[in-house]
């Protein structure tokens, strides 16, 4: 409780960050700002409140976009002080929902072969026309699975990974990629365009066994053990892996990698492997523009409107969104511009759309008309949850257009 107390207690009250919540901007309603929470925090760990559902109701709101951290004139580290109530209060939650989260932070999530099996059920259930059937019933929504199954793409085929693929040509380095867990399922079109866009340009991609998720899910619903125990097993497999970087396509995975020694210190575990570790982490647009491409590597002109959407990590947290746009406009003829109201959260936010839906398609709306306004013909994402979030309310929309990774429109442009 030191850290909540000393941490609220640098919240001077000022209200600038009001007009960059996204939950205070949709509700009016203090108790959803973040200094709000902050003050429900603080006398938290002062025994002033006690943890009611209606207070955890308020912390579990918060999308820990943290653009609030990006306006606080007293740098008050808001990402790790709701971490930290909403693991301070993790007691109070409802049997039920202890239960849930156990089963997801304990085994599915830190579980590749459990996910991957998950995945091609799923991928049978579409192709066979039973998920179809299941929505036209009415029964996905009886059980609960209305919101998952509306953001759910056509999986591809579950494919293995070999541990090396080579450069082509001649080899001027390695790097390692960062697989993930639920991109391994849905985005496995994205992670091989990756290892083919970097074998082109001269690197030898490792990947290797036995990373998991990155932590980010368990780390924000209040179960930072769990966190740090993927956080250990992502350390220890790729100490053995002899590369300059290693990459990741998900920001948001991205920003919880070279958070590990923050963890760690919370831990009380000071472990220098995992500082060597968030050393090497780079997000792949960041990587790719400051990596000198071969002279043969020429991208393609594109006569189409391409819209960037910045995740709050990629945006706040990272603050490596300009890299995304000076990268594709390295495209001939192709029209860059940003998505209306990047500064605001889609509402993705990690599993947030499948907890708190009302609020986040309530976000999502914003954008989606935005994307009718401005009518381009592609949508380039750099989170997964961003990716899925804002597809499926593209298609609910019936809008032409198609969301792509950065990597995905450059290896596109390149033939691969």
């Amino acid at each position: 409780m030191a850290f909540l107390e000393q941490g609220s207690d640098r919240c001077v009250m000022c209200g600038l960050c009001l007009p960059h919540c996204p939950t205070y901007r949709l509700t009016g309603d203090e108790s959803e700002s973040p200094r709000g929470r902050i003050a429900l925090m603080g006398a938290l760990a002062k025994d002033q409140l006690i943890p009611t559902p209606r207070l955890l109701g308020h912390l579990d709101r918060c999308l820990t976009c943290r653009a609030c951290e990006a306006v606080c004139p007293s740098l008050v580290p808001y990402g790790r002080l709701i971490d930290t109530a909403r693991a301070q209060v993790r007691g109070e939650r409802s049997r039920w929902q202890r239960l849930k989260k156990h089963f997801l932070h304990q085994w599915i999530i830190p579980r590749p072969m459990i996910l991957r099996g998950l995945g091609r059920v799923v991928r049978l259930a579409q192709l066979t026309g039973v998920v179809g059937l299941a929505r036209r019933s009415g029964l996905l929504g009886a059980l609960g699975g209305g919101p998952l199954e509306s953001l759910m793409p056509r999986l591809p085929p579950q494919r293995s990974w070999r541990s090396f693929y080579p450069a082509e040509n001649e080899e001027r380095g390695r790097v390692a990629l960062f697989t993930g867990c639920v991109a391994n399922v849905v985005e496995q079109p994205l992670l091989r365009a990756t290892v083919q866009l970097l074998n082109r340009l001269g690197y030898g991609v490792h990947i290797p066994k036995g990373q998991v998720c990155c932590g980010a899910l368990a780390k924000h619903d209040g179960e930072p053990e769990q966190a740090w125990a993927l956080a250990l097993q992502n350390v220890r497999s790729f100490e053995d892996a002899e590369v300059e970087a290693v990459l990741c396509t998900a920001s948001g995975c991205t920003a919880s990698l070279v958070d590990y020694p923050q963890w760690a210190q919370e831990e009380g575990a000071e472990i220098a492997a995992t500082r060597t570790f968030a050393r090497k982490i780079r997000e792949v647009n960041e990587f790719l523009l400051d990596t000198a491409w071969p002279r043969e590597a020429t991208l393609k002109p594109l006569e189409k409107r391409v819209a960037v959407q910045e995740p709050c990590s990629l945006r706040y947290v990272l603050r490596q969104h300009e890299a995304v746009y000076a990268l594709l406009r390295r495209i001939p003829k192709a029209d860059i511009l940003p998505l209306p109201y990047n500064e605001q959260c889609c509402g993705a936010a990690g599993s947030y759309m499948l907890t708190q839906p009302t609020l986040a398609q309530s976000l999502r709306a914003r954008k989606v008309e935005a994307l009718g306004k401005v009518q381009p013909d592609i949508l380039v994402t750099s989170n997964i949850g961003c990716s899925l979030h804002l597809a499926a309310g593209i298609r609910e929309a019936g809008l032409p257009i198609e969301v792509l990774h950065p990597v995905q429109l450059l290896a596109r442009q390149l033939n691969l």
